[in-house]
């Protein structure tokens, strides 16, 4: 079954992309270091820990595979994104 779900952040917002028993995914906007480059952040928590790590893409990469699921940028600025996650 898949599960299509469509987010809007603004810089520094966060969606919850994936949540299990324990363990959820979030992405958080991490707005355009230049202007051909926007960044998004993975965050996971399982129980207690946790991690944060930032990944860059160049403006024209529109799909990518993450945390189990495709990632679909429908739009994107330096003050937000639109994109739509599918698993």
């Amino acid at each position: 079954m898949e599960r299509r779900s469509e987010y809007t952040l603004r810089v520094g917002e966060t969606a919850k992309i994936k949540r299990g028993f324990i363990t959820s995914y979030a992405l958080i906007y991490g707005g355009m270091p230049s202007d051909d480059v926007y960044s998004l952040v993975v965050n996971w928590t399982s129980g207690h820990a946790s991690a944060s790590h930032n990944l860059y893409f160049r403006r024209s990469q529109r799909e990518f595979e993450l945390v189990g699921g495709r990632v679909t940028v429908l739009d994107v600025s330096s003050a937000e994104i639109r994109f739509r996650f599918d698993r």
